[in-house]
């Protein structure tokens, strides 16, 4: 069972709510609700925040249960470091980490996307946040630029999520 279920699960427990009874406090598909619950299915924002009302948690909380399940006790402990290290508030880690890297090693953003055979405003937009970077051109990227995927993963959750959520998250794995 996944950390984030047995949170939930627990949660219910405690409070004596069934599925059943939850689905109805939120005003939700029971069977939609019970997928979700058990990570089948990802929870649209509107049911999130009848969740955390419901269940009296935090959105740092719920989102770290979550992310625990997602990703290794290396990639979270890895971006709670960038996080806490990274002096600029209102830039993206990713891209400053990236944008570094390539100077360092003397290499432009266009070099870098016609070495992985990628359109380099995808790739753009990918450094920059502004969409998900593909596991494809994740692993292209971290072997051109000599780092691992687990860090440029942890550049990432570092740029999405605040300090406490990862907190949590790296201690719901460590605990």
């Amino acid at each position: 069972m996944s950390i984030f279920s047995d949170k939930i699960k627990n949660i219910l427990n405690k409070k004596n709510i069934s599925i059943y009874k939850l689905s109805k406090l939120i005003d939700y598909h029971e069977g939609a609700l019970n997928a979700m619950i058990n990570s089948k299915k990802s929870i649209p924002e509107n049911v999130k925040v009848k969740l955390l009302l419901t269940l009296d948690v935090s959105k740092e909380e719920f989102e770290g249960w979550i992310l625990a399940d997602k990703y290794t006790k290396e990639v979270l402990k890895l971006a709670i470091e960038s996080k806490k290290s990274f002096p600029f508030k209102r830039k993206s880690i990713l891209t400053a980490r990236i944008d570094n890297i390539l100077k360092n090693i003397n290499m432009s953003r266009t070099t870098l996307s016609k070495k992985i055979v990628y359109n380099q405003s995808g790739l753009n937009r990918m450094i920059t946040g502004k969409i998900n970077m593909s596991k494809p051109v994740l692993e292209k990227v971290s072997s051109i630029l000599g780092i691992s995927q687990n860090e440029i993963l942890s550049w990432i959750l570092a740029d999405q999520y605040n300090l406490q959520t990862l907190e949590t998250a790296y201690s719901c794995i460590t605990s």
